[in-house]
């Protein structure tokens, strides 16, 4: 089997840990499902390898991560071990898809999309952030994301049928 990379791009509470959660019961014999190194430590819908800024940015001058990033005041990064001969899920920040495309042939993005009422909603409920940075993220506008093979998903169903749409895709991807 040749290496694949699916990477979870989004923006921030649009749902893209608990997709890969809930996949992960159903797809972690199959898949790879990578865990990302963050200066922030986990929360209920995510398990990552907590590290200080200090230890991060000693892995990174080591050239330990494929790619890495700073976004809202953390640092987040993916081992070059972690990638594994078989379908790779990652969930990284959109401006490093071209990281993985430098590296690899077959790299799929998939874009978690969700209307804004619901994304306040989520973001309010998930208690990150005060009203005021909510407002301030949901007023932020992306630039037009950049890949050699893009599928849009809206998290706007049911959790179930999300849950059941986004294994569906992930699948149909490793039969590629």
């Amino acid at each position: 089997m040749q290496t694949k990379i699916i990477l979870i791009v989004g923006a921030s509470g649009v749902g893209k840990d608990t997709l890969i959660k809930e996949a992960k019961k159903e797809l972690k014999k199959e898949f790879n499902f990578i865990r990302r190194y963050i200066t922030r430590k986990p929360d209920k819908n995510e398990k990552n390898f907590f590290l200080e800024n200090s230890a991060f940015k000693l892995l990174k001058e080591n050239e330990f991560f494929i790619s890495s990033w700073e976004a809202h005041n953390n640092l987040y990064g993916i081992s070059k071990d972690s990638i594994k001969n078989k379908t790779n899920i990652i969930s990284i920040s959109r401006s490093k898809i071209a990281d993985f495309e430098k590296h690899f042939d077959k790299v799929y993005v998939i874009n978690i999309t969700l209307n804004d009422v619901e994304l306040k909603r989520r973001l309010i409920k998930r208690g990150r952030e005060n009203i005021k940075e909510i407002e301030k993220r949901l007023e932020r506008k992306y630039d037009k994301i950049y890949a050699r093979n893009l599928i849009v998903f809206q998290n706007d169903k049911s959790f179930d049928d999300s849950i059941k749409a986004f294994i569906d895709i992930l699948k149909e991807i490793d039969e590629i």
